[in-house]
């Protein structure tokens, strides 16, 4: 039997035509591409490679949509840098510094880089009036992280982000009520700000009266911003991390991270859903790479490439002719974000801080374009005072220039602060010195700055040394302290390898300075000082007559200190010199002189260093006993001798070292040193008036609590010590 072919009429094909119009993507020219670049730390450096691939096969992006990191890259991208443009200045920028909470040494002002000495763990605390401690907001300042952004998006602005090069938005989340906020006006920089500010680890950006932090909490991959902005197709790069296996999950460090990346992955979810056929979903493989290896930019751009030609067939459907795509490059060219003439400058109020420190700051040319290098090294002058946690600005434009906003945020926890201290050493034998210590800042006594400082010690030795420091000007350029400072410990006492005694030396000081800063470096110091100290023994033989004294004079000192790092410099130099006359001594004494200097100096050598240390005193006249104790012996201070084993009034010291930076743990060295030194007024007669010498090999560390070493040395006496040290005790 058969069956009669039937046909379908007229008017059934063409409903099922009319069907398959309205069920199908209608473009009339080519079809609007939405790039979502999605949030992941350092593994968004992928955003970048995919771009390349886009731009190799011609595939025109119609708007940019970025959360956190992607919105860095998206931001980036829509101002009008290609991808060889921001790849160099990803791997250019040091990432190191970029997300430390600590600036260069060198930027930090004098009377900040004075305390290093006590080596206070590198973490502040405030303290109310009433007594109460406060915590900062976040681990990690913005502040230079801002201005790379600055350059890599020209440092310039629009009214709205759909005026850029590529239409723009950048997610963020509103932290007082979760929702999220999609960011399309504004200073572009604060837009990328707010979008990375991952709670507790970055300051919330606060603008338009709502507090913003990390987008990635409410829309981690935002396909559906995409389409609401302009997204006929979406081109989605997922660079989230994956969920933790359980033998991760190990502390609560680990258990954080994990609720943060299942929380994305949660919000993740639906927007991948939504995709169809006609999208284009790009998952970079990593490997071990995490998203806190930034310094991997290299290895990042690279996934994203090779992800990116995974997916390349279904990617090529949207490639357009040579001819349209270098039609659509042209006018991206034409937008490119540029400075825009300075027409305006506001600076928000401030609460304790004088706002003439920023002065200088707003030494800004009106009808020109911003001179961002210069502006910035002005905050950054300003910064460097450690008053403020912030200091943004926000750029404008009004009508053919820009406003400059300053917005100056203090710290919120302070103008009252706290650092704590811990050091401990030992040689295995017979010293094993240690000390707790904590200092208390007051800061904004009043309008030209004055300060109250009080560093504190107990343990081994103890020590206050308190101080009030009122400016004369609100540069420094003059300036008045008042200083009570106190000291007590052991002294001992060596003949050769052998300890005769200990004393308990107590000194105490008051003084009034009249000086000078003259830059970050350099300060100078010159006023009267009263003096009284003393010796008792307290074990062994009386080797020196138990006394006490006092005396009166004028003291200065010349500082100059442009090291990178105090403990292990690998830059820069240090000079102290000081001297000390008496116009009176107690006890019918003649008066006395003492004079001396320390210097320092670091040469870089590729990744290691060579460091040089020379110190001398002397005097002239007759010092009383106990009046400045000074000694040789100990780590790193004639490291073959017992500490303290050479005491005196005149000496002279130098070393050179060589410092290996390994590449085991980043901040660790391999250190070898030479060592020279002589006292030449000290009570055993075998060692008066000779040179000593020692040498030294030591694995040193610079960790969260201070420098640590492991150390031996070997020298001229034929003694070989061993030691180690936390902090800097000998």
């Amino acid at each position: 039997m058969t069956r009669k072919l039937r046909y379908p009429s007229l008017k059934q094909a063409l409903l099922c035509w009319s069907l398959l119009v309205l069920t199908s993507p209608v473009w009339a020219e080519r079809p609007r591409i939405g790039l979502v670049l999605g949030g992941g730390g350092a593994r968004g450096f992928a955003h970048v490679g995919v771009i390349k691939v886009l731009e190799q096969n011609r595939i025109p992006v119609d708007c940019v949509i970025g959360t956190s990191i992607g919105s860095l890259v998206g931001a980036a991208y829509a101002a009008g840098r290609n991808p060889n443009e921001m790849q160099t200045r990803i791997v250019r920028a040091n990432w190191d510094d970029l997300i430390s909470s600590t600036l260069p040494r060198q930027l930090n002002t004098f009377r900040r880089k004075q305390d290093d000495l006590y080596s206070l763990i590198n973490v502040e605390f405030g303290l109310s009036d009433g007594g109460d401690i406060k915590l900062p907001s976040a681990a990690i300042s913005t502040q230079k992280i801002e201005f790379f952004l600055r350059d890599l998006t020209f440092a310039g602005t629009v009214k709205d982000f759909d005026q850029l090069a590529i239409p723009y938005r950048a997610i963020a989340t509103d932290m007082e009520d979760g929702s999220m906020v999609v960011q399309d006006r504004g200073d572009l920089v604060t837009a990328m700000r707010a979008s990375m500010a991952v709670p507790g680890i970055f300051p919330a950006v606060n603008t338009e009266n709502r507090m913003l932090v990390d987008g990635g909490l409410v829309r981690n991959l935002p396909v559906d911003v995409a389409r609401e902005t302009c997204a006929d197709v979406v081109i989605a790069v997922d660079v989230g991390s994956p969920p933790l296996k359980r033998d991760q999950i190990k502390d609560v460090f680990s258990v954080a991270d994990q609720y943060t990346r299942l929380m994305m992955i949660q919000n993740v979810a639906p927007q991948l859903k939504s995709l169809s056929s006609q999208d284009v979903l790009i998952t970079p493989e990593f490997g071990d790479i995490s998203a806190s290896d930034f310094k991997k930019g290299v290895e990042l751009i690279d996934a994203g490439e090779v992800a990116a030609n995974r997916v390349l067939t279904q990617l090529q459907r949207y490639s357009v002719s040579p001819q349209e795509y270098a039609a659509w490059q042209s006018q991206r060219n034409e937008l490119r974000l540029q400075p825009k003439p300075v027409q305006r400058i506001d600076v928000a109020p401030t609460n304790v801080v004088n706002p003439e420190v920023l002065k200088n700051a707003l030494n800004i040319d009106i009808n020109q374009p911003l001179a961002s290098n210069e502006f910035h090294d002005h905050l950054m002058q300003v910064y460097a005072k450690g008053d403020h946690s912030q200091l943004d600005y926000e750029l404008r434009q009004t009508g053919d220039g820009e406003a400059v906003s300053i917005l100056p945020i203090e710290k919120s926890w302070g103008p009252n602060y706290l650092k704590f201290g811990l050091s401990f050493a030992t040689d295995f034998s017979g010293s094993q010195p240690w000390n707790i210590s904590a200092q208390y800042r007051r800061t904004w006594l009043n309008d030209l700055g004055a300060e109250w400082k009080t560093t504190a010690q107990i343990g081994s030795s103890s020590m206050i040394n308190t101080e009030f420091y009122q400016p004369l000007l609100l540069n420094e350029a003059m300036f008045l302290s008042t200083y009570y400072r106190y000291f007590t410990g052991p002294l001992s006492i060596w003949q050769g390898d052998q300890q005769l005694a200990e004393y308990e030396y107590n000194k105490s000081s008051v003084g009034l300075d009249f000086g000078s800063v003259l830059s970050t470096h350099t300060e100078l110091r010159i006023g009267p000082v009263f003096n009284e100290y003393s010796g008792k023994r307290s074990v062994g033989s009386l080797v020196f007559p138990e006394s006490s004294n006092y005396d009166y004079g004028i003291r200065f000192n010349a500082f100059y200190d442009n090291l990178d790092h105090y403990f292990f410099p690998k830059n820069g130099s240090y000079f102290n010199a000081y001297g000390y006359y008496t116009l009176g001594v107690g006890k019918q004494q003649e008066n006395y002189a003492r004079y001396g200097f320390v210097y320092r100096k670091a040469l870089p050598i590729d990744s290691d260093a060579i460091h040089f240390t020379l110190k001398a005193q002397s005097t002239y006249g007759e010092q009383p006993p106990f009046a400045d104790v000074k000694w040789l012996g100990g780590f790193l201070n004639l490291s073959s001798y017992n500490y303290q084993e050479l005491v005196g009034e005149r000496f002279v010291y130098g070393s050179l070292q060589y410092l290996h930076a390994t590449s085991f743990l980043s901040g660790s060295y391999v250190g070898s040193a030479l060592e020279v030194g002589g006292v030449f007024d000290t009570q055993d007669q075998r060692l008066d008036d000779a040179l000593h010498y020692s040498a030294s090999v030591y694995l040193a560390y610079d960790s969260f609590l201070g420098p640590l070493y492991f150390g031996a040395a070997y020298g001229d006496n034929r003694q070989a010590r061993f030691y180690m040290m936390l902090g800097k005790q000998f």
